[in-house]
């Protein structure tokens, strides 16, 4: 009776998953129907977005988006890729560990101290650099032309670049750790060098699965909210250069929710959009999810179960094969032939003494002596192998470094703000020196605590149903399901988390904003829980079996307690995940200056004051937001930093 007891209720939960990402839709559409009913598919196309005179289309925002999750895109998958073979081709074990943790630990970082870092530190770098530079010598091209703005769609770009490699390179090497070795032990016994074991082997065995993780990349990037919003200049408008000001979709609603509290019609275009972004991360993260399990399924050669298998599969080599030849490199050789073109019609025949032209130039001679001789010595093919060795390695360092820039800058600049009122007292007056931040970090601690009560208990049920009960097609379904909610936006989230929890009471609350990070909570810990609990030995199972427990009393006794370190290691990650969430508080917890440990009412959070503190004109307020960005950014790298540690030992232990 306990045992079926516990297994449908563990079920009720791994199905809630699956149910939640349905109310999610459902919950968008419905409270979006004003809007739908009165410009139906027009909204899409229109670019004017004019709130007096109740006229909205969302062209301008769609445009945006994929713009800028487009630059990040041909940023961040040749250095993710490269990451990705360093560690697994390339570094030797002792250094490829130490690497592949602070490139995991980047994930970890909070969208909002990347905004800060980007607002404060990246936007004046290119300002006074890098912008100039393109405009100078690439103006000609309306991808640069036109005055450099100080917030636009490079820098956002080259931001989500820096947020999206973690997740690429992290993919991308569990993809290719699972080619067996052998294949690689017979190309190199053929007397291969290790690049051309890499492009002959490697690469065309994981294809699927490198697709699948610029794929997750993408989604990730055009769901992203606080960090965009910080440096993006939030102007909509549709302009060609990459040096002016844009406006994102997601921007678009953590600037606007809130004033649209008592504007109908406005309220449902913003639904809207989040609705339509709701619709497009989820065909994004869930064909990059089918991607990637089709990948692993192909290069392990397990045999396909069915003819739905077999023309899935189909279709990820038709898929793979597309963006192998139009993806990137199609890309950046069609940015390539339009610079051409526009320096020509500037500059006449004179374009191919210009920098760029010459620099082109010289890099397709490379390439061109390369393969005209790789073949016949074997100089220099080593040559070539070095030379891609050091590419790879360049890769991984860059990652690095780029942790280091942003924990350097956090640090130097949060120490300065750091005092005892910083803890101690609530904020004070405009501009001032005096309070502090002490009724964030204490609704924080309220949001976070709401958030772990809900949804801890649903992520361990659901991560025990599909590892204990379910090896059949539901449990796959709830897996997925899970991997896919946890790729839709926070501020999608936050959306839903408004209109079922904020407009059903008639006010903003702490329940509201705990409600909606435990539903960002949910999937990381079942996801985790899932993961550890298959760790453990089968031969635990049927020894307390045989000694009589019950289903029940097996998992409770033997199962868990095996596997507690990874499953608190899975709460940990979840908490440091959502500690570092703004966007769906901005729709639901609101704020507030007053200590309030009521979540009945309002409350402020540590990230929604960061985000206010550092967009203002007060120095005394950016220094504290440096500051609270400092204590926030400390908080969760050491939960996630013991986190992986438990881990691995976790691993190790159950091995």
């Amino acid at each position: 009776m306990a045992d079926r007891f516990f297994a449908g209720l563990s079920m009720a939960f791994g199905i809630g998953v699956i149910l939640l990402i349905g109310w999610i839709g459902i919950r968008l559409y419905l409270d979006s129907a004003l809007t739908r009913d009165r410009f139906g598919w027009s909204m899409l196309s229109a670019s004017s977005w004019d709130v007096p005179h109740e006229i909205y289309g969302a062209a301008t925002f769609i445009f945006g988006t994929l713009v800028s999750s487009f630059v990040a895109l041909l940023v961040a998958v040749p250095i993710g890729l490269g990451a990705s073979l360093f560690l697994t081709e390339v570094a030797p074990k002792w250094l490829a560990t130490p690497i592949s943790f602070i490139i995991e630990l980047l994930a970890a970082v909070p969208s909002i101290v990347y905004g800060l870092w980007g607002f404060m530190v990246l936007c004046p770098f290119l300002q006074n650099h890098l912008s100039p530079w393109l405009s100078k010598n690439l103006g000609s091209n309306p991808l640069f032309g036109g005055a450099p703005a100080l917030t636009n769609v490079l820098a956002a770009g080259l931001i989500l670049a820096i947020m999206i490699m973690p997740f690429i390179t992290a993919v991308s090497r569990e993809v290719i750790r699972t080619v067996p070795t052998s294949m690689r032990e017979a190309s190199l016994g053929l007397g291969c060098t290790r690049w051309e074991t890499i492009k002959n082997v490697v690469l065309p065995a994981s294809k699927a699965g490198i697709s699948g993780a610029c794929i997750l990349g993408l989604g990730r990037a055009i769901g992203e909210t606080m960090a965009v919003v910080m440096v993006i200049g939030n102007t909509p408008q549709i302009k060609a250069s990459l040096l002016q000001p844009a406006y994102t979709m997601s921007g678009l609603l953590a600037n606007q929710f809130n004033e649209a509290f008592d504007n109908k019609l406005q309220r449902s275009a913003l639904l809207e959009i989040a609705l339509i972004l709701f619709v497009i991360t989820l065909l994004v993260n869930a064909l990059a999810r089918l991607l990637i399990v089709a990948a692993k399924s192909e290069i392990s050669g397990r045999k396909p179960t069915s003819e739905r298998v077999l023309r899935l599969r189909r279709a990820v080599t038709r898929i793979t094969d597309f963006i192998g030849r139009f993806g990137v490199g199609g890309s950046v050789g069609g940015l390539t032939l339009l610079q051409f073109i526009s320096d020509f019609r500037q500059f006449g025949a004179a374009a191919f003494l210009r920098t760029f032209e010459l620099g082109v130039v010289a890099v397709l001679l490379i390439v061109a002596a390369f393969r005209t001789f790789k073949t016949g010595t074997v100089r220099v093919r080593h040559l070539l192998d070095s030379t891609m060795r050091v590419l790879f390695s360049a890769c991984g360092i860059l990652a690095c470094f780029v942790l280091g820039a942003v924990l350097y800058y956090v640090a130097d600049h949060g120490f300065k703000g750091l005092s005892l009122q910083l803890f101690t007292q609530t904020p004070g007056p405009a501009g001032s020196d005096q309070g502090g931040l002490k009724n964030a970090m204490l609704g924080t601690v309220l949001l976070v605590g709401i958030a772990g009560a809900v949804g801890i208990p649903m992520g361990l049920l659901a991560g025990i149903y599909v590892a204990e009960f379910s090896n059949g097609r539901l449990g796959g379904l709830v897996r997925f399901a899970a991997d896919v909610l946890n790729g839709i936006p926070s501020v999608v989230v936050g959306l839903f988390a408004y209109a079922a929890f904020v407009l059903p009471f008639g006010h903003f609350s702490g329940w509201a904003g705990g409600l909606s990070l435990a539903v960002i909570m949910i999937p990381t810990v079942a996801r985790t829980t899932e993961d550890m609990l298959r760790l453990v030995p089968n031969s635990y199972r049927e020894a307390a079996l045989g000694l009589g427990a019950s289903r029940v009393q097996m998992i409770r006794t033997v199962v868990v307690p095996a596997a507690k370190a990874g499953v608190l290691t899975g709460v940990m990650l979840a908490i440091a995940r959502v500690a570092g969430e703004t966007a769906p508080l901005l729709f639901t917890a609101f704020g507030n200056d007053l200590v309030n440990m009521n979540p009945g009412k309002p409350v402020s959070s540590l990230t929604m004051s960061i985000y206010l503190y550092s967009v203002s004109p007060y120095d005394s307020w950016i220094n504290q937001a440096w500051a609270g960005a400092l204590v926030l950014l400390l908080f969760v790298l050491t939960l996630s930093l013991a986190a992986r540690l438990m881990i691995v030992r976790s691993r190790v232990r159950l091995a």
